[in-house]
């Protein structure tokens, strides 16, 4: 596979879009790098994935595109039931969902991408309870899956404060957890400020979403998001920290917008964005 650049910038790659699709909008922003999305049955089983999968590397080699992510998702996800439906908290879904979740990650390891990202769901805050002490010992074994087959589990930021995020990756105990680092979603969620997190939990951020984001206002339950570097996460002070801090990898840019004229726009000033402040920081562009 193509060699994944430090601070490569990119864009999220979904599998609802023909893949062909996706890579020829990348290189039309300029961009070889991309996060893998929503990994879609056609190729994760049988023949038939076997024969995508093969058709997918071709494509990478082709279009000259690296990933070392996938960010995995699962079905029946209702993001406006979010703490009963996503991720794998809910523990109705978690076996079949940490099943899925492991043979995405096979077939990332196939592709030779060690990141396995996921929205893991609102955690269980009660440490004593039967909820939390389940949710522990099922994610201790999926992230023990993945340590044997040289990947680490990078948590999407968001929904989990602070507090409860370390204890739990702390009472989980496997040594490859790492941050999937959303700021736009620590506001969105109103959850804590987006410095503490790179304070607290910099060294363990080891993808990062270029996306940006106010708290909620009015009584409203959720924030909402903004064009980068024109939210409440003052990403271009959060960026020179990680950047201070070590963080030397991928910028994925999500934008959580209609696709059309005002995406590409919005994707093409935050690509502006990222390269200046990667020159600010004396980094290769």
């Amino acid at each position: 596979m193509r060699r994944v650049d430090d601070l490569g910038i990119g864009v999220m790659v979904r599998f609802a879009v023909p893949v062909e699709e996706s890579f020829r909008r990348l290189k039309s922003f300029g961009l070889r790098h991309c996060q893998f999305a929503g990994v879609s049955d056609a190729y994760l089983y049988g023949t038939a994935g076997h024969d995508n999968t093969r058709r997918l590397r071709d494509l990478m080699e082709q279009y000259d595109v690296a990933s070392c992510s996938v960010f995995c998702s699962f079905p029946e996800q209702d993001w406006g039931r979010a703490k009963e439906t996503v991720g794998l908290t809910p523990p109705d879904t978690r076996a079949e969902r940490i099943a899925r979740a492991c043979r995405t990650a096979d077939w990332a390891k196939e592709l030779g991408i060690e990141q396995i990202a996921v929205h893991v769901g609102y955690l269980p805050e009660d440490a004593e309870s039967g909820e939390y002490k389940g949710f522990v010992r099922a994610m201790r074994g999926f992230i023990r899956f993945l340590e044997s087959n040289g990947q680490v589990l990078a948590y999407e930021t968001g929904q989990e404060p602070l507090e409860i995020l370390i204890r739990t990756m702390t009472d989980i105990g496997v040594e490859n957890q790492r941050l999937n680092f959303d700021p736009a979603n620590l506001l969105y969620y109103n959850n804590e400020d987006p410095m503490l997190f790179v304070d607290v939990l910099g060294d363990k951020v080891v993808h990062m979403h270029c996306k940006d984001a106010v708290r909620p206002a009015g009584g409203a339950a959720f924030g909402h998001e903004t064009r980068l570097g024109e939210g409440g996460t003052r990403f271009r002070e959060l960026f020179h920290k990680l950047y201070e801090k070590g963080y030397r990898g991928p910028l994925t840019i999500e934008r959580e917008i209609a696709e059309g004229e005002e995406l590409n726009r919005d994707i093409r000033d935050a690509i502006t964005l990222l390269e200046s402040l990667k020159q600010e920081c004396g980094a290769e562009v």
